[in-house]
């Protein structure tokens, strides 16, 4: 690898550290400082400190008000996202090892972010077989190939699913990932009406999954549970059945977390 790479990358991983010092020691202020007492907190010069939080600044991390540097609402978002997804993970594991032990399959927790723009495994209760699907916690899921993405757009807003197609598109993971906009508004359709999605191989040869969302009070889509296996043990006569499962999970889940299921 190039030296100057190198040097490069050092620098940037600088500047983050050196930006979430900032950030932190303005956690710890309910008032705020101002710069030259926030620079002597982190250690910085104030020319430094000054051009680290114009640039938290433009990202609404932190705020300039009446001569001093606050925190942004963006930190705000990002600290209750991740209060919200422990909170629901925490609440939900029950509902995941239930669904675990009555399919014998792995069970899953999906969250949307506070944007909506994107679709995140938080919490999975294995199941004993050697042979599994995993997606592990921190994962991304992807809209348009898995069956929490399918089902969370098949309850969001028309505009909300636009916006999201056209940002994300279609990807091929196999030969069966559907990579038409008009198929895809078919299949989200179908599983609207019976409230679970099926991704039947979609995202990965050989593995099936179905999934069921779940709402918060005001009826809007926050994530969905989801059961994930090998096809050779979910056959396709078994996934009434599962989906069955998920959906009376998720509807128990929904009313746990004080949400309204959709009338």
């Amino acid at each position: 690898m190039p030296d100057g790479f190198s040097e490069k990358r050092s620098g940037h991983t600088q500047s983050v550290s050196r930006a979430l010092s900032l950030l932190s020691k303005l956690a710890e202020e309910q008032d705020g400082l101002n710069l030259s007492e926030l620079a002597r907190r982190v250690k910085l010069a104030p020319s430094t400190a000054h051009r680290l939080l114009t640039t938290l600044q433009l990202d609404r991390f932190v705020r300039f008000e009446e001569g001093r540097w606050l925190v942004g609402v963006q930190a705000f978002n990002v600290g209750s996202s991740y209060m919200r997804s422990r909170d629901i993970s925490h609440m939900a594991r029950p509902y995941l090892r239930m669904m675990m032990q009555e399919t014998g399959e792995t069970s899953n927790l999906a969250l949307l972010d506070n944007d909506g723009n994107s679709l995140m495994y938080v919490s999975q209760v294995e199941c004993p077989q050697l042979m599994r699907a995993l997606s592990k916690p921190g994962a991304k899921a992807p809209w348009t190939c898995s069956a929490v993405g399918k089902i969370c757009l098949a309850f969001s807003k028309p505009s909300t699913v636009s916006q999201i197609i056209n940002q994300a598109g279609f990807t091929q993971f196999t030969r069966k990932s559907i990579m038409d906009e008009a198929s895809f508004s078919r299949e989200i359709a179908k599983a609207k009406q019976i409230a679970y999605a099926i991704d039947d191989e979609e995202n990965s040869e050989g593995l099936r999954c179905i999934a069921s969302p779940i709402f918060d009070a005001n009826s809007v889509v926050i994530g969905a549970l989801s059961v994930s296996g090998p096809s050779v043990r979910i056959e396709e006569q078994k996934l009434p059945n599962f989906g069955r499962v998920t959906l009376r999970t998720a509807k128990e889940l929904t009313r746990a977390l004080g949400g309204t299921w959709p009338s």
